[in-house]
């Protein structure tokens, strides 16, 4: 296993799980047609180090970067929406196979562009932090026509930007 890989993994392993207990609660939030930051939640109360709040450089960054990828997504601008990943980027997308690497998310997307509930769709920005200076990550929420889905994206500095090294959604229940 790479470093990044490592790296990667053990910021799953701390990050994954209180993600999800924050969202459960932050669910109720209202959707909105631009992302905007979030509020505080329990994250905040992680311990010194962890992770820094979203309005940090690099956590504001990083949103800017998952804000960035929504565009492309809602203009069907395909190869910005592939820019916004790392080279190998691994990608979960709800009812899909995961994707790996570029040239497989750039495949994922081309299959799910004619979608017109994607180029509508709301995104909300719930949360942003960095984890370190190399290490982000964000969690969102967004309505596609009438389905409302939670995503996570972990993304890394490549040189001195900030490029998305994992992506996950689903339904929300």
């Amino acid at each position: 296993m790479t470093k990044i890989s490592q790296r990667r993994a053990l910021l799953l392993a701390a990050v994954v799980p209180a993600l999800l207990i924050a969202g459960c609660s932050a669910n109720t939030q209202a959707m909105k047609g631009a992302a905007s930051p979030g509020t505080p939640t329990d994250m905040d109360s992680m311990s010194p180090g962890t992770a820094s709040p979203s309005d940090t450089a690099g956590g504001s960054q990083a949103e800017s970067a998952v804000q960035g990828y929504f565009n492309a997504l809602k203009s069907g601008n395909l190869d910005q929406v592939v820019s916004s990943f790392a080279d190998d980027a691994v990608v979960a997308v709800d009812g899909q196979a995961t994707a790996e690497g570029s040239q497989a998310i750039r495949a994922l997307f081309q299959k799910l562009q004619g979608s017109q509930d994607m180029k509508q769709a709301t995104h909300t920005i719930d949360q942003s932090r960095t984890a370190g200076d190399q290490d982000a990550f964000v969690r969102s929420t967004s309505k596609q026509g009438d389905d409302d889905y939670r995503e996570l994206f972990l993304l890394s500095k490549d040189g001195e930007e900030w490029k998305i090294s994992q992506f996950m959604n689903n339904q929300a229940s």
